[in-house]
């Protein structure tokens, strides 16, 4: 399985957490949109949010409540990238390809920083990228999850 990800032109091994954030910060995109245009691209940036809340509130379950499952970062950052964590009995690599689904059209330049965690009080245990065309994976997440996106 695993040379078959190494060989994927779709997925991006990374040995860990460490080299997962020098890739996140080496591929961001910094977008310094004028300020006439900046309420246009934060309302983008809140519709991509929303379909991802839609879609991981059916698939995954709920961002409120008394036993939140997943949770995503509402903030505004003008780099198109929307970072989502999700409890890690919860997430199955099914999901990679339907956060994918949701990154076309208006959406297509956007990425999901998606982390995930045992639970809300422990550090992340994994990550991945997700782009239209390419997910970036931590390699314990791969190993426990065999992803080939």
């Amino acid at each position: 399985m695993f040379q078959f990800l190494r060989q994927s032109k779709n997925v991006l091994l990374l040995r860990d957490a460490d080299a997962f954030w020098k890739y996140c910060d080496e591929t961001q995109r910094l977008r310094h949109t004028p300020k006439d245009r900046a309420e246009e691209e934060e309302r983008l940036d809140l519709r991509a949010a929303q379909k991802i809340k839609m879609l991981l509130e059916e698939e995954v379950g709920p961002e409120e409540g008394t036993d939140p499952i997943q949770m995503q970062n509402w903030d505004w950052n003008d780099d198109r990238c929307r970072g989502v964590s999700i409890l890690k009995k919860s997430f199955s690599s099914e999901l990679v390809s339907k956060l994918q689904a949701v990154l076309v059209g208006e959406f297509e330049d956007f990425h999901i920083i998606l982390t995930l965690c045992e639970d809300w009080n422990s550090e992340a245990w994994g990550h991945l990228k997700i782009g239209a065309y390419q997910v970036a994976v931590q390699r314990n997440v791969a190993q426990a999850y065999a992803i080939a996106a």
